[in-house]
C-alpha cells in the first residue's frame, strides 16, 4: 500500500512540542527570551510555527542542552548571527526527519478497505480455480 506524505506549512505549539521534545511552556518562554523565535498567530490567536521556526528552536535547544550554554549566553550567540543563518545551521534533513517521524500514519479509507477485501476474494478464487485445473488434468 502506498503512503502519502503531507508536508504541512504550519504547526501548532502542541505539534512542535512533540516534534522537538520540549514542553510547550518552554517554547512560550523562549519566545520572550529569543527575538529570533516569533511564530505567527492565526485568526484565533493561536501560535502557528513554520519549518524555519522549528529549525530555530532546534538551534536553541542545541546551544542550551547539547553544548551546555546558559539561556543568556545562547541568546547572545543567537543575536550575533542573523536569525536566518542560525536557522540554516541546523541540518534541514534533521528537521525533515523529525517531521516524518512525528507524522501520523494514514488510516486506510473505506474505499481502500473495500478494494483490499475484493483483492483477497479474487486471490482466493484464483487459488480455487488453479486447484480445479490441477484436478482435471
Amino acid at each position: 500500500m502506498k503512503t502519502f506524505e503531507t508536508k504541512k506549512l504550519y504547526y501548532s505549539i502542541g505539534e512542535v512540542s512533540k516534534i522537538v521534545g520540549l514542553p510547550a511552556y518552554l517554547l512560550r518562554a523562549w519566545e520572550d527570551e529569543f527575538p529570533q523565535l516569533s511564530p505567527a498567530r492565526n485568526a484565533k490567536g493561536n501560535r502557528i510555527y513554520t519549518n524555519k521556526d522549528i529549525a530555530t528552536i532546534l538551534s536553541i535547544k542545541s546551544l542550551v542542552y547539547e553544548q551546555g550554554y546558559t539561556a543568556e549566553r545562547a541568546k547572545a550567540l543567537m543575536q550575533k548571527e542573523s536569525a536566518e543563518e542560525t536557522a540554516t545551521k541546523v541540518d534541514e534533513q534533521k528537521v525533515e526527519e523529525l517531521l516524518k517521524e512525528r507524522q501520523e500514519p494514514l488510516r486506510p479509507t473505506r474505499v481502500s478497505a473495500i478494494v483490499q477485501r475484493q483483492r483477497k476474494m479474487l486471490l482466493e478464487m484464483k487459488q480455487e480455480l488453479e486447484a480445479l485445473i490441477e484436478r482435471f488434468k
